[in-house]
Formats: C-alpha cells, structure tokens, sequence
C-alpha cells in the first residue's frame, strides 16, 4: 500500500535508512540486544509488558507449520505479562489471511489465552488491515513443549525479581 510512502523510492530510501541505523546501533551499542530464535526465547516468564511480533507469524504460513506458529505464539505469551500483538493476519505470498488464525485462536482459547482480532490504521498489503491481540494479564500456567528449556540469565535479568 502507498498511502504511507510518497513513491516506491521514498519507501526503499526509508527502508535502508532503517536498516543503516539498526545496523550503526548494533556495532555502537551490541549489549542492547539478545539474540534469540522462535520457539525459544532466551528470557524468563513475564519478562515484558507488551510483546510485538511484525512480519514473521503468519506472514511465512506457508513456510512454516501449524505447530510452529501454536509454540511460537505460546512462547510470546510467555513472555508477556499483558499482552501479544501480531501483525500482519496475511500471508506475504499471496496476500491472503493466514488460513489456520480461527483454528490458532481456538487452540490458544483451550490454553486460557483469549485473543481477539482488532482493526489497525496502517495496512502493509491491501485489505491487511488487522492485527491480533493476546491478552496474558490472567493467564494460567502454559502447557511446556516437549525440548523447551529454560535459557535465561538469571543475573542479566535480575531486575525483573523486584
């Protein structure tokens, strides 16, 4: 969607400005990220207030499988202490919702997660105007995958015991 960009050129400039900037801030400043891999994050439960996830889940349906994207989403979760949002809904090769969300959101729902799918202002592809929301604030325990373990630095982390 252009709405956002004047040109396609003003959206490739911005995009590698983006990327430029993330790339000086990683060399300048690495002790600001933590590398890590869905469906295991190394950080320990509650460890975020707001969780976002862009352009991975749900945009790669296709490349990756119903049970990924269960894991993947139960380990956002998690993480969060209130909520998990997701956009896009669609998948980035055909441009179509990702076929699996009503079975996803049912088997989170068995879980104690509700979820809900809420409108958004921005659209990246036409008609991909919603995002989904997992709301965590009460929660219960998670069920625990089978290999999942727990990877976080309990000094690194220390804060969040206060």
């Amino acid at each position: 969607m252009w709405a956002w960009f004047e040109d396609p050129g003003q959206f490739t400039r911005l995009r590698s400005e983006s990327a430029r900037r993330f790339g000086a801030d990683l060399t300048a400043r690495p002790e600001r990220y933590v590398e890590g891999s869905l469906p295991d994050l190394p950080f320990p439960d509650r460890s975020f207030d707001l969780v976002l996830s862009s352009h991975l889940l749900f945009s790669y349906g296709r490349q990756l499988d119903e049970e990924f994207h269960r894991e993947a989403l139960l380990e956002l979760v998690r993480l969060s202490r209130r909520e998990v949002r997701l956009y896009p809904l669609f998948q980035h090769t055909d441009f179509t919702r990702y076929p699996w969300l009503d079975r996803t959101r049912e088997f989170l729902a068995d879980c104690g997660v509700p979820s809900r799918v809420e409108r958004v202002e921005y659209a990246f592809d036409p008609g991909d105007e919603e995002m989904l929301v997992l709301e965590c604030a009460d929660r219960g325990d998670l069920p625990r995958r089978a290999g999942s373990r727990d990877q976080h630095d309990p000094v690194r982390w220390r804060h969040l015991d206060r």
